[in-house]
């Protein structure tokens, strides 16, 4: 029993430390860079998570963005955070019709954090209660 619960907290460990660098690295995006996320929820998340950088919801990317709002602030790249889901994947699509010719679309992000998670989130929003209870619980 002590030998699977050490290996668990060393797994747990690692994905935290990978969850908190993916975070950081997002943060690193500057100006240029817009995250898109489904809902409120999803932002909060990432703010809860400590990403500082230019978060938007889908809904608010999707009416600014048929405009030339995206060229006018400058950004370089969208990156999109949808969920893990169908509904996720039907999203990341309309992005990158949105942004195709305008501006780069990075998915590497959203591949990232779901091999992290491991499937154990489904959604951005269930990341931080996921990590909490991670710690909580003694397996980190």
């Amino acid at each position: 029993m002590a030998r699977f619960r050490k290996n668990t907290s060393r797994r747990n460990a690692v994905l935290v430390e990978s969850l908190s660098r993916i975070m950081h690295e997002l943060s690193l995006g500057g100006l240029r860079q817009l995250i898109v996320v489904e809902g409120t929820k999803d932002k909060e998340a990432l703010l809860k998570l400590g990403v500082k950088a230019r978060i938007m919801t889908l809904r608010s990317f999707i009416r600014l963005a048929t405009t030339d709002w995206l060229e006018k602030e400058g950004f370089s790249e969208v990156v999109v955070l949808t969920d893990f889901d169908r509904r996720g994947r039907s999203h990341s699509v309309k992005i990158r019709k949105i942004c195709s010719g305008r501006v780069r679309v990075n998915t590497e992000y959203k591949v990232r954090l779901k091999q992290a998670l491991g499937g154990c989130a489904k959604e951005v929003e269930g990341i931080p209660s996921f990590v909490r209870g991670r710690l909580e619980n003694g397996f980190i």
